[in-house]
């Protein structure tokens, strides 16, 4: 009786180890390869952060796959070379989210990279500084403008603005720390493994997904953001009128909410300050939404509110829809029902679009005689 129970036992136990290297071995020959902070020995590219305005930021020198690509984090904590030392050189800096970091794409072909291709074709001696940073909103933009990018003195900021920017899409603390806490646990060499980095990957999914509705709830977001909240007068008929034609759809839906739209003034009010104080000028550039069902684009509406915002700040603004519309939204996204991250031909019309718009309103600036 013992030696059957035995041999069964081991008969499942060699049977349960030849699935699960089966599906490891079919994961490997599949082609399965998350990013290399799934496995042990390797950096994280994000760290949390000492300033709570910001939450977490880029990991200074962290060298990462991503995507397929090899994604390197300078010194100064943000993707791209080291900044020049050169007192006249021009500076542009980009704020943005995963859009300008430039997710699944290789640095030289993000559009502040080929920015600055196109300024120093022009014999401009211009350094476009990247700081995005994969799911800020403006508010953390903007801080990390004022913490760590004032000191480069810039000509110009651009804010790329991604329609979800109104809303939470950011990752949260717990999990940067739970990815911490994986590379420094005993068992780290478990990660070496696909299948482990397929279950944890997808687990890691579902509680980022938890996470982002919970803290998008209206209440949640109302309690959690309520001193970063400008009023919305009743009497702002035109912006109350567009509010209410926010189409039903993620990332517009959330421009019918005064909270949303408030929080959003406060951060441009926030960086209109700093405009003012550091004598330099903003443009807003409004990146859309990669969807045009029968041909209509169903999201100007945010846009426009985007647009009044903007103006009542101060800013200037380039909206890409029409560019966009023009090259057809269905050839510049990376991948099939990929709404949000422009590929390289997208990138391309953000590139050519600020080259025009800095040709056209910053003089270069003078040599010294």
């Amino acid at each position: 009786m013992r030696r059957q129970y035995l041999k069964k036992t081991g008969l499942s136990v060699a049977s349960l180890l030849i699935t699960l290297i089966a599906l490891e071995i079919a994961l490997r020959l599949y082609g399965y390869n998350p990013p290399t902070y799934w496995r042990r020995g390797t950096e994280f590219a994000s760290r949390p952060s000492p300033y709570p305005d910001l939450k977490y930021e880029l990991t200074p020198g962290a060298a990462v796959k991503a995507w397929g690509i090899d994604v390197k984090i300078n010194s100064q904590g943000f993707r791209g070379p080291e900044p020049s030392s050169d007192p006249a050189t021009e500076r542009v800096i980009v704020l943005g989210d995963s859009i300008t970091f430039g997710n699944s794409l290789a640095l030289e072909d993000t559009f502040p990279f080929q920015l600055q291709q196109r300024l120093v074709s022009q014999r401009r001696n211009v350094e476009v500084l990247n700081f995005g940073v994969g799911g800020y909103d403006t508010l953390q933009e903007v801080a990390l403008l004022e913490i760590r990018g004032l000191k480069y003195h810039p000509n110009l900021v651009v804010v790329a603005y991604c329609l979800n920017d109104v809303g939470i899409a950011s990752m949260s603390l717990e999990h940067i720390q739970r990815m911490q806490q994986m590379q420094n646990s005993h068992f780290s060499f478990l990660y070496e493994s696909r299948l482990v980095q397929l279950i944890s990957e997808s687990v890691e999914t579902i509680r980022t997904k938890n996470w982002e509705k919970h803290v998008n709830d209206p209440e949640v977001f109302r309690r959690e953001y309520a001193k970063q909240i400008d009023p919305i007068g009743d009497d702002e008929s035109e912006l109350l009128d567009l509010m209410k034609q926010s189409p039903k759809w993620p990332s517009s839906t959330w421009y019918g909410e005064r909270d949303r739209v408030g929080r959003l003034r406060f951060g441009f009010r926030r960086l209109a300050r700093l405009s003012q104080e550091n004598d330099f000028p903003v443009v807003i550039m409004i990146i859309p939404l990669l969807q045009n069902k029968g041909g209509a684009y169903s999201h100007r509406v945010a846009h426009r509110i985007v647009e009044m915002e903007a103006r009542r700040a101060g800013f200037d603004t380039i909206d890409l829809t029409d560019e966009f519309l023009r090259a057809g939204m269905e050839n510049l996204t990376l991948s099939p029902g990929e709404i949000i991250h422009p590929n390289k031909t997208g990138h391309t019309i953000m590139a050519d679009s600020l080259s025009a718009f800095i040709t056209d309103h910053l003089a270069p600036r003078r040599k010294p005689e």
